[in-house]
């Protein structure tokens, strides 16, 4: 067998691999396949993608050959517009044809066990995702992930009523939430994957009214997953809190050309592809606690620094309104997405031109107080005596790390060198790392560790300290009346 054509939904985008989800004659299966095996790919425009993929000798091809070309695990093509796309794929020719497309959802079976091959064969598979690093640090790798490919049930809400029947026993009646004119009220959202003898209905979400769409992640999701399988983009999604919340992580680094990001940086630290990874986030979530927004975002490789850049919400915006994202422009999602890697690429030519800014130590203490008056940091506890002296200093724990960060430069979550310590970049750094890596505190008495954020508390800080340093450099922020943080506490 010469190739091998699979039709079905991107699961996760790597620069040396593409998981697909496809259907089979045993049911739904998970493959990972080797770019290099992959000769041809197309975006279908109903959320899955077809690829061509090459069985040669190589060990990935025999094996997914074996897997693959006959069998329970052989793609299961069985309808009049799969096989028109499977021969045109196979003979190089257009998959569009003139009569109209059927864009229904395709059905799939009962799910059953995935396989991996190619890439890892033998290892198991690697699922960290391309900024790991940063945003699942300081203790929010315990958000255990969960599925994030489901559809979201939406119910109409009901209540029991108690009514009296004729020989005096209460009956409870079950009545359906009502507006006037008898329409529902609301609707409670459920993720069914948690379907249980206690929960029934699966993970409760949310409550709406009936405006609400509950856009499935796959919709917002997939085609960015199908432009990152195009590009060679590292790019996982993730879900947590039983699937109220997602977000997608995409890195577009290898999409960057560094020799043309800014000359004023040449000399200062940035070596091309050895300094930073630059990427997106696209944050979506079922429970209303966020609209579907794409916020540009970067990540300093020496010290796995968050950082966040630009508006979380000017980027791209898309409404949750139903097809909002089928059959989606892709020229126009790929000119919104290149605006994103530019924006980053300039806010890190203006990060790195920090190092130029030096800074004093009562200069940071003065900063420092600003930062109290962003929500960055907050006072530490003081205990006086009777005299109204101070005796003591508890918590503060921000307040603290700072303090560390600016005497010890070279500490693994700062990581700047010498020559740049005392500057701005020096105290982005350690800004930045504080946030992201929640870095232990002792004075060899007390020992303060910090509390653990959420995702969206990181970056809503990550984003903060980028315009906060930012005003500093541009002299927007004139921190010279302003009143240093040290004679605020006492």
């Amino acid at each position: 067998m010469d190739n091998i054509v699979v039709i079905g939904k991107i699961q996760e985008s790597t620069e040396k691999s593409i998981d697909i989800e496809y259907e089979a004659a045993s049911g739904i299966r998970t493959i990972r396949l080797p770019r290099a095996l992959v000769g041809r790919l197309e975006n279908l425009g109903d959320g899955r993608t077809a690829l061509l993929v090459n069985i040669d000798d190589s060990e990935d091809g025999e094996l997914i050959g074996m897997h693959m070309g006959s069998g329970p695990h052989a793609p299961l093509h069985v309808d009049e517009d799969n096989l028109r796309i499977v021969e045109a794929m196979e003979y190089g020719e257009d998959i569009m044809n003139n009569e109209e497309r059927n864009d229904e959802t395709p059905q799939w079976n009962t799910a059953g066990p995935s396989i991996s091959v190619g890439d890892q064969v033998v290892a198991q598979a690697d699922t960290a995702g391309p900024f790991d690093a940063a945003f699942l640090s300081g203790g929010r790798t315990k958000h255990a992930a969960v599925n994030w490919d489901f559809t979201p049930v939406k119910k109409p809400a009901l209540v029991i009523m108690d009514e009296e029947a004729k020989d005096g026993m209460v009956l409870d009646r079950v009545a359906r939430v009502n507006l006037e004119d008898g329409e529902p009220a609301a609707y409670h959202i459920f993720n069914p994957d948690y379907q249980s003898e206690k929960r029934p209905a699966g993970a409760y979400l949310g409550t709406f009214t009936k405006q609400y769409y509950p856009m499935p992640y796959r919709e917002g999701f997939g085609p960015f997953l199908e432009l990152a399988a195009q590009n060679g983009w590292d790019c996982k999604p993730l879900a947590y809190k039983e699937g109220k919340r997602a977000d997608l992580f995409c890195d577009v680094t290898s999409s960057i050309d560094w020799d043309n990001i800014g000359d004023s940086t040449r000399g200062d630290g940035l070596v091309k592809t050895g300094d930073y990874r630059i990427g997106f986030v696209i944050k979506n979530s079922l429970d209303g606690s966020s609209s579907f927004k794409v916020q540009a975002i970067a990540m300093r490789l020496a010290c796995s620094n968050g950082m966040v850049v630009g508006s979380a919400s000017t980027i791209i915006k898309l409404k949750h309104t139903q097809n909002t994202l089928k059959g989606y422009d892709f020229g126009k999602l790929a000119s919104k997405i290149d605006a994103v890697i530019q924006l980053a690429k300039q806010e890190i030519v203006a990060v790195e031109g920090l190092r130029g800014v030096d800074i004093t130590r009562d200069t940071f203490d003065r900063l420092m107080t600003i930062c109290e008056s962003k929500g960055l940091i907050t006072k530490p506890t003081v205990t006086r005596n009777e005299r109204g002296d101070v005796t003591g200093l508890t918590r503060g724990y921000m307040w603290r790390v700072l303090g560390s960060g600016w005497t010890k430069p070279a500490e693994d979550w700062v990581a700047v060198e010498p020559e740049d310590a005392g500057t701005l970049y020096h105290v982005y750094n350690i800004l930045t790392g504080a946030v992201t890596h929640k870095p232990e505190w002792t004075d060899g008495k007390q020992v303060l560790k910090g509390r653990v954020l959420a995702m969206d508390a990181v970056s809503d800080k990550l984003s903060t300290v980028h315009t906060l340093i930012k005003g500093v450099a541009t002299g927007k922020i004139d921190l010279e009346n302003v009143t240093p943080f040290s004679e605020l506490i006492v």
